[in-house]
């Protein structure tokens, strides 16, 4: 019995184990068909990545809308019909519905033309749509729509018409020469500043942004109005700001005029500013920084105002250099016999220098030279003369006089 029992027993759970196995099968066929009628399908990834053509190709009887050129560090590009990025080059050929992809401290241009041009800023998306691709007798009209920073230059001979989208507005500019910039902020709304130009409809209704105004886009509500924008705030003090030092480097003020308010600061090794070494917002109307290495430096600044920036001051100049060699001295001391009472003596110090003599400052003109008159006294005296430069280096010079009838 005992056999025959062990038999049915194992029947039994090998009964079970394949009625479940079936029903788990069952369930996933279900799930399958579920999935198919909710999700239509589509091409496979595998193909859509391996099956498509090289996206940095042209395609043949397509129109090419722009070019990209000038690029700077990480620039990525994505065709119309495609999910795929990929990393762009120089004189790469974009069609309608194109986007270029920048990352941080990237750059890029994109070319409608000898003299209509976009540049991309960092951190930016910009897509490239041809509006009236069917007609090619008339001008071309785009629409740029922007995530991120653009700056915008066209020429007052454009053949072109254009079209600006950010924050959930279209404006339209003007014919003729303009100059633009497209600025998003954090709180998802963005800056239209128009410098040169107009701008003549936003969402298709007549709004004019006319040149040195900016518009404010906010995400589902009205744009508008246009507001004039701040003057471009004046350097104070001289140019080049100069700094000298010995070992630590010095602790920096740049300032400018301006009311109170918040400011867009920026530095950079080149008059370009195509990749500032310090771009800040600043609440006042000074910098200050002790981090920066020897060299030269350029920086100008502009005023934010209600979320816009006008345009930049005149650009500065900072230099920092380091000396570590003691300034030059040369003193023409008296005779080391002398008659007592009133003496003088003369010497040429490094100019910018100052002159101590036993301690006490004397008067170096422009050129370096200096004189000083004391009172000899009878015996001995000694005479200590200092030089200090501007970095804090030292030189010294001394002789024992004396004094005998």
């Amino acid at each position: 019995m005992r056999p025959r029992m062990r038999i049915k027993k194992f029947r039994l759970v090998l009964f079970e184990a394949g009625g479940a196995l079936i029903m788990v099968l069952a369930l996933f066929c279900l799930f399958i068909v579920l999935l198919y009628t909710l999700f239509p399908t589509g091409t496979p990834l595998r193909e859509l990545f391996e099956g498509s053509p090289d996206p940095s190709a042209e395609a043949p009887g397509r129109s090419v809308e722009a070019t990209l050129a000038q690029l700077r560090r990480d620039v990525r590009f994505r065709r119309g019909n495609s999910i795929a990025w990929t990393g762009a080059s120089d004189g790469l050929k974009l069609y309608s519905q194109d986007a270029v992809q920048t990352l941080d401290n990237s750059g890029a241009l994109i070319s409608f033309g000898d003299r209509d041009r976009i540049a991309v800023g960092s951190n930016s998306l910009v897509v490239v749509t041809r509006l009236n691709a069917q007609d090619e007798a008339g001008p071309r009209s785009y629409r740029v729509q922007v995530e991120g920073e653009v700056r915008g230059h066209l020429s007052a001979a454009r053949k072109l018409k254009l079209e600006l989208a950010a924050a959930g507005h279209v404006a339209r500019l003007k014919p003729g020469a303009a100059r633009f910039q497209v600025v998003h902020h954090d709180d998802n709304s963005a800056s239209l500043t128009v410098f040169s130009g107009e701008v003549d409809a936003v969402d298709g209704a007549e709004l004019h942004v006319p040149a040195n105004h900016a518009l404010l886009l906010r995400q589902g509500m009205p744009a508008g109005p246009a507001r004039p924008l701040p003057p471009a705030p004046q350097l104070v003090g001289p140019q080049p700001v100069r700094y000298l030092y010995r070992i630590l480097p010095p602790r920096i003020r740049l300032a400018w005029s301006g009311a109170p308010g918040q400011y867009r600061f920026q530095l950079d090794r080149t008059p370009r500013f195509a990749k500032p070494l310090v771009d800040q917002k600043l609440n006042g109307t000074e910098y200050r920084s002790s981090r920066l290495e020897r060299g030269g430096y350029y920086w100008r600044v502009c005023r934010v105002d209600f979320g816009h920036e006008g345009p930049y001051s005149a650009t500065g100049r900072l230099e920092l250099e380091q000396l570590l060699k003691p300034p030059g001295l040369s003193v023409n001391f008296p005779p080391e016999d002398s008659v007592p009472g009133p003496y003088n003596f003369s010497g040429t110090v490094q100019p910018g220098s100052r002159i101590f003599v036993d301690g006490g400052e004397v008067a170096v003109n422009q050129r370096g030279s200096f004189s000083y008159q004391g009172v000899l006294k009878a015996g001995v005296n000694l005479i200590r003369v200092e030089a200090l430069d501007a970095a804090g280096n030292a030189s010294y010079a001394s002789r024992i006089v004396y004094g005998r009838m």
